[in-house]
């Protein structure tokens, strides 16, 4: 009786066309960014002694703006199609740090 033939696995290769989502970068970079200017107010209002300038608080404003609208982009671009998710997750997760980073600070500068 002679041996069977041996199954060979085919070869293949399977191409995507997977990308970074433009929304993801945008809402991650704005993230980032609000974070940086928490920390840059902070500094300001160590180093001014506890008595900053009146306009560190347009700078909380746009940061706690800039956060919300990079969590709705970050949202919207986990609905795209054939993307990198762990970008998108990234960002929403430095978004809404960065939003409860901006809480803690109000509520504890009050």
């Amino acid at each position: 009786m002679p041996r069977p033939k041996k199954i060979r696995k085919k070869k293949s290769f399977m191409f995507t066309s997977r990308h970074y989502s433009m929304l993801s970068v945008v809402a991650a970079a704005m993230g980032l960014f609000s974070i940086a200017g928490l920390v840059l107010s902070v500094l300001v209002s160590f180093s001014e002694k506890g008595n900053p300038p009146v306009h560190i608080g347009g700078v909380g404003l746009f940061g706690m703006i800039g956060n919300v609208v990079g969590a709705f982009a970050a949202m919207n671009s986990l609905k795209e199609r054939d993307i990198y998710r762990w970008v998108s997750y990234a960002a929403l997760a430095i978004n809404i740090a960065g939003m409860l980073l901006w809480t803690m600070m109000i509520v504890w500068g009050i």
